[in-house]
C-alpha cells in the first residue's frame, strides 16, 4: 500500500513539476513530501501571486508567507487533491498563466 501511495504522489508531483515549468516557474522536484513548493515569479509577493491565480486561473494556491517570514517568495501546491481536480486546476493555470 505505501508503495502504491508513493507512485500516487510521485504521478502527481510530476504532472505539478512539469506544468509550472510550462508557464515559466521551475522547481526543483521534492523527494519526500505531499506538497510542492514553487517560486513565485518575479515582481510578485506570494499573497500577490496566490490572488493572480486565484483571479485569472480560479485555482486556490497557498500563499508561502502563511507558513512564516521563510514561506515568502514561495507558493505551495497540496499533492492530496485528487488526480482529476488536480489536473483540471493544472490545465486551467496553464491556460490562463503561460
Amino acid at each position: 500500500a505505501i508503495d502504491e501511495m508513493n507512485a500516487i504522489y510521485e504521478r502527481r508531483r510530476d504532472l505539478v513539476i512539469g506544468t509550472l515549468g510550462e508557464i515559466g516557474v521551475d522547481v526543483t522536484p521534492p523527494r519526500g513530501t505531499i506538497y510542492v513548493w514553487a517560486p513565485v515569479p518575479e515582481g510578485h509577493t506570494s499573497t500577490s501571486f496566490a490572488e493572480l491565480v486565484l483571479e485569472q486561473a480560479a485555482v486556490v494556491v497557498s500563499p508561502g508567507s502563511m507558513y512564516g517570514p521563510s514561506g515568502e517568495g514561495f507558493f505551495r501546491i497540496s499533492l492530496t487533491t485528487p488526480d482529476d481536480r488536480l489536473a483540471e486546476a493544472l490545465e486551467r493555470m496553464r491556460e490562463h498563466l503561460a
